[in-house]
């Protein structure tokens, strides 16, 4: 169909997201498969298997309008077909949104997502670079409250004029689509975009997670400021992170020290974590380093407890975000790196053991234990990988 207004040149349809009502490319032309879209091939950017990533935006956003109460702004620098920041103008109840995609096609489509949804004066379309687009809310009185970057692939080259955006206290919002390169898989990609040395271990999602709080701790640090993170989620081929922006030099710091390399021995197909070393200290000849990346908590369970308590509230929210933020629960952070037990059964030539048995057992031994809350399949423990063999096998 062409709306009525004419500035859209390609075929669309309306659909509900959330409290949004949006005209979008017809899904059908870049669907592969019924839980598969290819959206890079649309004329606009709109994948509805981004939903969830979406939600966890309008959830924080909505905590945020709580506990700040006053005029709140929010920017969304790669916004596509604009449906974030209606959804957060409209869910979250924020007051204005600054919305930005240097794609013509995609300026034409929020303007009329805007008059769609009765946001004329609220919600301020802008076609630009990303990167333009944040130095010109770099001033005094242009900042934002919050933050939301959603590239397609690396953020790597937006971080550092993202910070300059953001108020102090504010809260930005980075996802990564190129897991790949954060996972270890593309190792070369890995240290040319992040500058980091990786290979694939049974724990690579949480080291995606650390790898890119680390790009963006070191992109705070040469803007003078420090990160508080918040929230850091990993699901379906991406990685989200939220984090509190501190104009502190003293934070920068902070962050800046809690960069470090792991130590990892190698056993069959097992990484098993050593600890966190400096750069400078020495590694035996079995061990090998992975990194640098940040060392440090990736997420508030004060945030995660919040969010939780929207649960019991009427909202759009998805699920999976409420099971997601469970799950970060019951790890408790302690240790850097885990040990992946499918992993460590294929390796031995044991039968896979239920998690939970495994960690009842250690507890029980007198080991710390906690499951991990980014890899499936994998714990966190101080026992050595000799006493974890001897404990499952005898289970």
């Amino acid at each position: 169909m062409e709306n009525p207004s004419g500035e859209i040149d390609f075929e669309t349809m309306t659909i509900k997201e959330g409290k949004a009502e949006i005209i979008v490319p017809r899904l059908d032309y870049y669907r592969v498969s019924p839980n598969e879209y290819v959206p890079s091939k649309a004329p606009v950017f709109y994948n509805p298997l981004m939903k969830e990533n979406r939600d966890f935006t309008v959830v924080v956003a909505s905590i945020i309008r709580k506990e700040v109460g006053h005029s709140l702004r929010f920017g969304d620098s790669m916004a596509g077909v604009g449906v974030r920041s209606i959804r957060v103008l409209m869910e979250a109840e924020w007051d204005e949104a600054y919305v930005n995609d240097k794609s013509q096609k995609a300026f034409s489509t929020m303007i009329v997502n805007f008059r769609l949804n009765g946001l004329e004066g609220r919600a301020h379309p802008s076609k630009t670079d990303a990167n333009v687009f944040h130095v010109t809310h770099s001033f005094t009185g242009s900042r934002f409250d919050m933050l939301d970057l959603d590239p397609f692939g690396t953020p790597v080259r937006f971080l550092d004029t993202c910070f300059q955006a953001v108020k102090h206290g504010g809260m930005l919002s980075v996802t990564a689509t190129d897991t790949a390169n954060l996972f270890g898989i593309h190792r070369r990609a890995a240290r040319i975009l992040y500058g980091v040395k990786i290979f694939k271990t049974g724990f690579m999602k949480e080291l995606g997670v650390r790898i890119l709080l680390k790009a963006m701790a070191e992109a705070a640090a040469r803007n003078e400021r420090g990160v508080e993170p918040v929230f850091s989620i990993t699901s379906r081929h991406y990685i989200k992170v939220f984090v509190r922006v501190l104009k502190s030099r003293k934070q920068a710091f902070r962050n800046i020290s809690q960069i470090g390399f792991l130590k990892v021995r190698r056993a069959g197909k097992i990484y098993e974590p050593m600890g966190v070393v400096d750069a400078g200290e020495g590694c035996e000849e079995d061990c090998l380093l992975l990194g640098p990346l940040y060392a440090g908590e990736t997420y508030s369970r004060e945030w995660l407890e919040k969010i939780l308590l929207q649960k019991s509230k009427k909202t759009f929210l998805e699920g999976s975000v409420f099971k997601i933020v469970e799950s970060l629960l019951s790890d408790d952070q302690k240790i850097v790196g885990s040990i992946d037990l499918i992993g460590l059964a294929s390796s031995f030539r044991i039968s896979p053991p239920k998690r939970s048995i495994v960690i009842e057992r250690l507890s029980n031994e007198g080991f710390a234990v906690c499951r991990s809350g980014l890899d499936n399949n994998c714990i966190r423990t101080n026992a050595r990988l000799e006493d974890l063999i001897k404990i499952v096998r005898g289970l």
